[in-house]
């Protein structure tokens, strides 16, 4: 596919900057917060005993994370900065040909408003989203498995209907990958980048879902593999750290290659072939 093939490309030539850019908001989401837990909790639930909505809403919410409050403050705002800077950092690099950090101030400011503008309302989501996960999949339970552990019909029909669910939200949420490379680069209103967005992407439709999904279908699939394993608490928090990295290097590099694949900009970091 198009898309992924020119995401890691991009990915393999700008690690260098990229990768220590995001491994402060890498960090700190490995240690709070378990990664894609609204799908990688069914390992754990399989084997909970539930006697309530709380036993499952903590299984998919991190709870140390939640009940303090500060630890999402912190990642929001270090995750917003990161992805400023990650942003500002790759588009001159499209624009100028060359990567490099010059003056970090200036490159997170330049897209500070349409990152946080774009994490806030991805987060409101997400949450809102893990909240109604935990009504379904705790209606689920009690109707087929009742009070205790859940029985396979159970885990089956609940990871079908999360799947489901989640490959909806991944096709509703295309348009959001174009949200602040559009304000970034043509200096649109988040309303003005809304409306362009959703063109942008019936432009692409199934290519760059696949895109999109690939991250988060490979560190679900991980991450799942890892619940199994006997591992030390400090082993599962490093690989958590891992999938954290290369999702999130993966995302901004996806962000703007298809931004300035798909409204036409040149891109000079290519160098084009002379025939």
């Amino acid at each position: 596919m198009p898309y992924i093939a020119k995401t890691f490309s991009y990915m393999a030539k700008s690690a260098r900057l990229l990768v220590p850019i995001a491994i402060l908001p890498a960090l700190l989401l490995g240690m709070f917060v378990k990664p894609l837990g609204f799908i990688t909790f069914l390992p754990l639930y399989a084997v909970t005993d539930v006697k309530s909505f709380s036993d499952i809403a903590w299984l998919i919410f991190d709870k140390y994370a939640v009940t303090h409050v500060y630890p999402m403050i912190l990642i929001f705002v270090v995750l917003t900065l990161c992805c400023a800077f990650s942003l500002s950092v790759i588009e001159k690099h499209f624009r100028i040909g060359k990567l490099m950090i010059k003056a970090p101030f200036k490159d997170v400011n330049s897209s500070l408003f349409p990152v946080l503008k774009t994490l806030f309302v991805l987060t409101a989501v997400y949450f809102v989203w893990k909240f109604v996960l935990c009504g379904i999949a705790t209606l689920l339970h009690f109707v087929i498995s009742g009070a205790g552990v859940p029985n396979w019909w159970d885990i089956v029909i609940l990871s079908l209907v999360i799947t489901a669910l989640f490959l909806l939200l991944m096709y509703f949420g295309m348009p959001a990958v174009f949200w602040a490379p559009l304000m970034l680069t043509f200096g649109y209103s988040f309303v003005d980048a809304f409306i362009e967005s959703m063109s942008l992407a019936r432009k692409a439709g199934f290519k760059l879902y696949i895109a999109l999904m690939l991250p988060f279908v490979v560190v679900i699939m991980l991450q799942c593999v890892v619940s199994f394993l006997p591992l030390p608490i400090i082993a599962l928090k490093a690989i958590s750290v891992l999938l954290y990295l290369f999702l999130i290097v993966y995302l901004v590099s996806f962000m703007m290659n298809a931004a300035f694949d798909l409204t036409g900009l040149e891109r000079r970091d290519i160098k084009k072939k002379l025939i």
